[in-house]
């Protein structure tokens, strides 16, 4: 410290204090530990005296000359070393202050901004925000009480079981944001507590089951079928979003890919001549290489006489892609006679995968499904599309058989086999062992 830079603080001395290009700290004669800042812009009365049990010293802000005159300035500098004094540092009583008026709204933006989140669950958590919790938006988040989301919690039950664990999981993720991004200077939360976690505690969560809905192999046939006739029909009347829409719905039935997935796809990422498309920006945020088989071949074709933009299912849109087939799905619906979702093609793809034997890893990878970091094996198992294309091209011919599209194999399976061999006694099965074994 410069003898220049400490003198006793008086209104007139401190206005004629000149700005600076660095900063200059001017200590006060008359009040150790109040300091003035002097910057190009601005000069700035703060405290700075060490904590009791802290080496290094503590800053507080008390604000700018002349708008905090001198003597204010010592009134305030006195009450922050008094707090100093008990081992209270000013700092965290302006964040705990703070924090105290964060409301759900602002903790909502600060997480939006923060979260690099799929649109899908963008749209989700602002209808979360808009239909479910609209009264809660300027409420503190301090006062956000477990009995409030208990209260919530069952209000929406009543209207739907599903859609209030959604909400409340929302609510949960907010809390544990704020948890983690608001804190004092040792590194405690000021929002320590999570109420959501009461429905937890009173095993409120109405942890709705999967759905199990599916396509029976029975129903292939009419469904495809429908899908063919309503697609030729909007073929002959020029109405290409129908046709769009139609390949769309038929590709996720010889995939089960996401609806987001599929919607998206994009030409440059199909590479027919090499006989595989990349499916990016997915769920898990993997990208995914994915067998161009038999029937996809046939879609793929068609789309490109339809080809309007870089989109495979492109449509002229805002968005320029299909957002959501509501009114042909619910044509092909009828006519098939069958009651069934997009995300129920998924399930009926994998059942049909299961069925026809593919293994478990290849399954994963055909629907793309995260492996977990404990399934060290799934870590070491790479499949390229090169080779899930003979399981995908089964799978498609076993939903073709069920179909009528192609004739439909005689059993060959092990069951077959069992049936075969059932009458033989134990001296012959083991001869025929040794006999194949040999």
């Amino acid at each position: 410290m410069t003898p220049q830079t400490k003198i006793r603080f008086t209104e007139t001395d401190v206005n004629a204090i000149p700005f600076s290009a660095k900063r200059v700290r001017w200590h006060d004669n008359q009040m150790p530990g109040l300091v003035l800042d002097v910057t190009s812009k601005a000069k700035v009365f703060r405290v700075y005296k060490k904590l009791s049990g802290r080496r290094v010293p503590v800053s507080v802000t008390l604000g700018s000359f002349p708008a905090l005159s001198v003597e204010a300035a010592r009134k305030l500098a006195r009450k922050a070393m008094a707090d100093m004094a008990d081992g209270v540092n000013p700092n965290d009583s302006k964040r705990q202050f703070r924090a105290a008026a964060v409301t759900l709204q602002d903790v909502f933006q600060a997480y939006l901004e923060q979260r690099d989140l799929k649109p899908a669950t963008l749209r989700g958590y602002h209808a979360n925000m808009k239909l479910y919790i609209a009264d809660w938006h300027n409420k503190r988040l301090s006062d956000l009480s477990e009995d409030m989301i208990a209260k919530r919690h069952l209000e929406l039950t009543k209207r739907s079981k599903a859609q209030a664990d959604y909400c409340m999981r929302m609510l949960r993720a907010l809390f544990n944001f704020a948890k983690a991004e608001y804190k004092d200077s040792n590194g405690y939360s000021l929002f320590p507590n999570n109420p959501v976690q009461v429905l937890s505690a009173k095993r409120s969560w109405n942890n709705v089951a999967r759905k199990q809905t599916r396509l029976r192999p029975s129903q292939l046939k009419p469904f495809l079928q429908a899908i063919t006739e309503i697609r030729q029909q909007a073929s002959t009347y020029r109405q290409d979003s129908t046709v769009a829409m139609c390949d769309y719905i038929e590709f996720m039935t010889y995939t089960g890919l996401r609806k987001s997935e599929t919607m998206t796809l994009a030409w440059p990422d199909v590479y027919m001549a090499d006989g595989f498309f990349m499916v990016k920006d997915t769920k898990n945020g993997d990208d995914v290489e994915l067998p161009i088989t038999v029937p996809l071949l046939a879609i793929l074709k068609r789309r490109k006489d339809y080809k309007i933009n870089h989109y495979v299912f492109g449509v002229d849109s805002p968005k320029g892609h299909i957002v959501e087939p509501k009114k042909t799905l619910e044509r092909i619906r009828q006519q098939a006679d069958v009651s069934i979702g997009l995300h129920d093609l998924r399930r009926t793809y994998c059942s049909i995968a299961e069925n026809t034997g593919v293994g478990h890893y290849t399954l994963k990878r055909l629907l793309n499904h995260k492996t977990g970091r404990n399934d060290v094996t799934g870590g070491y198992t790479i499949l390229t599309a090169e080779e899930l294309h003979e399981p995908a091209e089964r799978i498609a011919q076993r939903i073709m058989q069920y179909a009528g599209l192609v004739e439909q194999k005689k059993d060959t399976d092990i069951a077959g086999f069992k049936n075969l061999v059932s009458g033989f006694t134990k001296e012959q099965k083991l001869a025929l062992l040794a006999e194949l074994m040999g």
